[in-house]
């Protein structure tokens, strides 16, 4: 059985909550079993733990004794603008994806940042096994409520252009909930298409059923990003295939609807992400007012000129939006 699983030390930070710094032995195994994060590694609590300690670049280390485990992150400016920009775009991201964005945001070289940022050792960051991507670990796993909702419902096939749809509006998935379908074996990509596979353990009417072809868009919406980055590296030069048919259809609702979508359905759609583009960028300038008033009180000069650039950035982009807007609505 294969599920989207922690890595090792990304488990062990899982087990603590915000503001813990130190935990007893025995406190980290019980959380872990609780929360069953070893529960598709062949591997015990003690184990883990024990692994983890050992590593190089370890998010924990042996505190006053023995008994004791202690978190090794120090608080710095650079992790706080790498969580800030993750929990912003609502999407896993690549550590180069990361630096590059903290280099525009700040003064400091690339090998300045990635001497800084050790992603390992801060708790907020998390990754899974065979995924190179950071996601912070406060987001959710929606494989459970995809490959449910899917069964539950009989569901046998879902078009290429309405799997943002599918998921957020349908599946009722969280906007900060992963999907990662590569990592699970409920789920198999075969070019641009991915299916969802009965397993075992589901009754045989339903493994009948279940063979769901979702094609992958190339629009996402929260951490369903992390769909089609994933089938993307599959195959990044095909074209999206056509979902074969089905001899029942018994998702009818779905394909009617995107038998007879109209260009003003799209255009709709469109206004509507770009309008929550310019609300983003906004409260993004209202927070910046407010730490621009922070670092004046430290005499912080250079950090001020940095956010004013952002800011000045971020108007230009807004008033190209509403233009933008104003356009499509004359139309």
């Amino acid at each position: 059985m294969k599920r989207p699983t922690y890595t090792l030390p990304s488990i062990v930070k899982k087990v603590f909550r915000p503001g813990e710094r130190s935990l007893p032995r025995t406190e980290i195994c019980s959380r872990m079993e609780a929360n069953e994060l070893n529960a598709f590694l062949d591997l015990d609590c003690k184990t883990i733990l024990d692994k983890v300690l050992n590593m190089e670049q370890s998010p924990v280390r042996v505190g006053s004794s023995e008994a004791i485990v202690e978190v090794t992150h120090q608080p710095h400016q650079v992790y706080d603008l790498a969580h800030r920009y993750l929990r912003d775009s609502q999407a896993p991201k690549k550590l180069e994806q990361i630096v590059a964005e903290l280099r525009r945001q700040t003064q400091f070289g690339w090998n300045q940042i990635l001497r800084m940022l050790q992603l390992e050792r801060d708790p907020r960051f998390v990754q899974y096994q065979g995924d190179s991507r950071w996601f912070l670990a406060e987001w959710t796993l929606g494989n459970d409520q995809v490959y449910a909702f899917c069964r539950d419902n009989g569901i046998t096939q879902v078009a290429a252009r309405t799997l943002v749809h599918f998921l957020e509006q349908e599946v009722g998935i969280a906007a900060d909930a992963a999907f990662l379908p590569a990592q699970d074996d409920r789920f198999r990509i075969d070019g641009d298409t991915m299916y969802i596979i009965a397993r075992s353990e589901d009754s045989k009417e339903e493994q009948a059923a279940l063979e769901v072809a979702v094609a992958a868009p190339s629009v996402s919406i929260g951490n369903s990003e992390s769909v089609s980055e994933e089938i993307a590296s599959e195959e990044p030069a095909n074209p999206l295939h056509q979902v074969e048919e089905q001899q029942e259809p018994l998702f009818t609702k779905e394909e009617a609807t995107m038998s007879t979508i109209t260009n003003q359905q799209v255009l709709e759609e469109v206004q509507k992400l770009m309008q929550e583009a310019i609300n983003r960028l906004e409260t993004r300038n209202q927070e910046m007012s407010q730490e621009v008033v922070a670092h004046f009180q430290q005499s912080n000069m250079q950090a001020i000129e940095v956010l004013m650039k952002e800011k000045h950035k971020h108007e230009q982009i807004v008033l190209g939006i509403q233009q933008v807007l104003a356009t499509s609505e004359q139309q």
